[in-house]
């Protein structure tokens, strides 16, 4: 086979789980031999640490419509490093990228990582169905809404979820690894961790509101949010309100979570919308620290209720209050769920599975064409 010359495009600014995941897998893929690009916003976070990491990168301002000068050096970069597969990631750079795609003759990816419903719209079904020569999806639960809902082919989606690094996340701790329990002082204190960008449908709100009433129980619990993002100050306006600032502590974005992780009990996920299989669970999962999601999405891919961890309905703090307490309270029912999600993670979610699946669909499109 001629060796695979890969082009990414992401449209977004911000730093979630897409963006991790784009960059992840172009590392790895990388180191597989395969040469990667990634044309990403000039002033994108994405664009930042491609750089830091080595990534080549087709710095490229991206707007919403059809950029004309976008489009022109997408297919010029094409020609000029040989690029023989794209893979889009957003709505914006999906159609500038494939539209590249289909005017220099090489076949398209377009990656689905959010549980949101794509809209029912002639042009959307194109994007994907006649543009993209293949869709990979972020769990079965996206793949089966586009093809449930927009009438999308089955032959043509293929479901891969974000997998977990377990070389990195089962590395043995080492004495320069940071003791975040004695960082942030929280010794004898229960620990629920969240780690995710900040934004409304996380659900940091509920979880904020829950502890405020497991604190009149025991002042033991203690809240620990990892991450930054858009509602920050609104999070922080709750807290100030709730007069919580002992029990719930704000770090900020972390390039490595691992240390926080193993300070934390448990790890806390109640999304009410748009989450795929996570990232931030089977992370947890990995390292046997029990979670507590939600049915949103794809999660009850990742968390089987009663049997890897606990589901609540969404928007309900009452029940988040409840699952919490269970599990601090019944240390027999902590051990299964983290002794089970460990063992679901090592089967289901690793990154080596995840970038493996992936590769695979790009030997397979450019063995049809040969």
């Amino acid at each position: 086979m001629e060796m695979i010359n890969l082009m990414h495009t992401e449209w977004s600014k911000g730093w979630g789980g897409q963006e991790i995941r784009i960059l992840g897998e172009s590392i790895a893929l990388s180191k597989k031999g395969l040469n990667v690009f990634i044309a990403c916003q000039p002033d994108s976070l994405l664009f930042k640490r491609c750089l830091e990491s080595g990534i080549k990168c087709l710095p490229i301002k991206l707007n919403k419509g059809l950029n004309l000068i976008a489009l022109f050096r997408i297919v010029s970069f094409i020609v000029r490093n040989k690029i023989n597969i794209i893979h889009t990631h957003s709505s914006v750079d999906s159609r500038v990228g494939g539209i590249a795609a289909k005017i220099c003759r090489i076949p398209v990816v377009r990656s689905r990582h959010i549980s949101e419903p794509v809209k029912k719209r002639f042009f959307t079904w194109f994007q994907y169905m006649v543009i993209a020569d293949a869709v990979i999806t972020s769990g079965s639960y996206i793949r089966k809404m586009l093809i449930t809902n927009n009438k999308m082919k089955p032959s043509r989606i293929i479901s891969i979820p974000a997998g977990v690094d377990a070389n990195l996340y089962l590395k043995k701790q080492t004495s320069q690894e940071p003791n975040i329990i004695d960082e942030l002082n929280l010794h004898g204190k229960f620990v629920i961790g969240m780690v995710s960008v900040l934004r409304s449908w996380k659900g940091h709100n509920y979880a904020i509101k829950a502890v405020n009433k497991l604190i009149q129980t025991s002042t033991s619990f203690h809240l620990l949010i990892v991450g930054d993002g858009p509602k920050r100050k609104e999070i922080e306006t709750l807290i100030k309100k709730l007069n919580l600032n002992k029990h719930v502590t704000l770090v900020g974005h972390v390039d490595n979570p691992i240390p926080y992780y193993r300070a934390m009990n448990i790890v806390l996920l109640p999304s009410y919308a748009g989450e795929a299989t996570s990232q931030t669970l089977p992370q947890a999962m990995i390292l046997g620290v029990p979670v507590i999601t939600t049915g949103i999405g794809g999660l009850p891919e990742v968390v089987e209720h009663e049997k890897t961890g606990l589901v609540v309905e969404p928007r309900d703090f009452q029940q988040i209050h409840d699952a919490i307490f269970r599990m601090y309270s019944d240390n027999r029912l902590y051990r299964k769920f983290s002794l089970a999600g460990k063992e679901k993670v090592l089967k289901k979610f690793t990154y080596e599975k995840m970038v493996e699946d992936t590769y695979s669909v790009y030997k397979n499109l450019l063995k049809d064409i040969q």
